[in-house]
């Protein structure tokens, strides 16, 4: 009864935040909304898809021109995009409740969720990340649900789908292969089954370092934003000097190698660059926010990372799932650390939701496990 009644309070506070949200800001736009809605349109008038590297960006224009076959305008793509969410927002809870095994977890993870604004106005916007988030929350549930690998096949297709959502959403199919990976290297029958299953983590890898270079990064030119010396991506006001004049790489070289010959050239340029980077995509905050904003990320979210990786560190959820989390998070971090940093932290909001599930999972078992102390201690 007192989870029924939980339950409906968050979903009541949910409906409340997007109605508030949608009567006050409607239908939001970014400098990307239009690039997303000119390719829709040629999707929906010639069935034009690119065959360049803008392929990469098909699939949320694909969902765009669906909905505006259908007959849906901006503001009914805003509806479903933010219905979606709360579709995944309830397989979000029972994921939670399904790995935490109490009810703690669920209800405080899915109200750090619904709560948290920085990830939730993302469902009022034409952009990819509400999409994404709620396909990659409805994938993991399908994961944590499955016992066997054949049953686990059933999230590959959203899997494929987020891959295509956006040009780095290949993540969750990499991360698909790790939990693929830990879910074989547990069950090897021998030692020497587990080392043949290490080879697959010495070639994905390098595949995806050549789809990375060949196709996905193409039209980013990495090392521009170090010669910048912007750590956040368009803003001036948190500049990295370098201590010598900065070296380029050839013009004509791939995007990877630049970065190479750029690392080799300026290590510690690249290096303090990169690192403001990593503690920024991590930390969240920014100068420009508010002191409450920031202050309420510190309290939050610092405490949830070091309950995540207690929640990681242990064997009560299944290996391939931790490695599916684990996969996704640093693969965020690595693309953040390297590219740039969203002046608005977007690129952890993508990924937020298992912070917020895991970290959820890590302190309900600490508060249980100290409440049966003190149960015994009394006993």
């Amino acid at each position: 009864m007192y989870e029924r009644r939980a339950q409906v309070m968050l979903a009541l506070a949910w409906l409340a935040l997007h109605t508030v949200l949608f009567s006050i800001h409607g239908v939001r736009h970014t400098s990307d909304s239009e690039s997303y809605l000119t390719y829709a349109a040629a999707i929906l008038d010639n069935f034009h898809f690119a065959a360049d590297y803008r392929l990469k960006y098909a699939g949320y224009p694909t969902f765009l021109a669906l909905l505006f076959k259908i007959g849906f305008g901006l503001k009914g793509i805003v509806v479903v995009q933010t219905l979606l969410s709360g579709i995944a927002t309830i397989y979000f809870y029972k994921a939670t409740r399904l790995l935490a095994g109490n009810v703690f977890a669920p209800l405080l993870a899915t109200f750090l969720l619904i709560g948290w604004y920085d990830l939730q106005m993302y469902h009022a916007f034409i952009l990819t990340e509400s999409l994404y988030i709620s396909l990659l929350l409805l994938a993991f549930y399908l994961l944590v649900k499955a016992r066997t690998v054949r049953q686990s096949l059933w999230a590959l297709p959203l899997l494929l789908v987020v891959a295509l959502v956006r040009p780095n959403g290949f993540i969750a199919v990499v991360a698909y292969l790790g939990y693929l990976f830990f879910g074989a290297y547990t069950a090897a029958p021998s030692p020497r089954a587990k080392v043949i299953l290490v080879l697959p983590v010495i070639l994905v890898p390098l595949a995806t370092l050549l789809l990375v270079d060949q196709y996905l990064l193409q039209e980013f030119d990495i090392v521009q934003t170090y010669a910048k010396g912007e750590v956040i991506f368009g803003y001036k006001g948190l500049l990295i000097s370098a201590d010598k004049q900065v070296l380029m790489p050839l013009a004509d070289a791939s995007p990877l190698t630049k970065l190479y010959l750029f690392v080799h050239d300026n290590p510690t340029y690249f290096f303090r660059m990169s690192g403001w980077r990593f503690f920024l995509f991590w930390g969240n905050v920014k100068p420009y926010f508010s002191v409450l904003h920031n202050l309420v990320v510190v309290v939050v979210l610092y405490p949830l990372y070091f309950f995540t990786g207690a929640a990681m560190l242990k064997g009560r959820i299944r290996l391939p799932l931790r490695a599916f989390v684990a996969f996704l998070l640093l693969q965020q971090a690595f693309i953040t650390t390297v590219t740039s940093e969203d002046p608005i932290g977007r690129f952890l909001m993508s990924v937020i939701a298992f912070v917020f599930m895991f970290g959820s999972v890590g302190l309900s078992w600490l508060l249980l496990k100290q409440a049966a102390r003190k149960q015994h201690a009394i006993a």
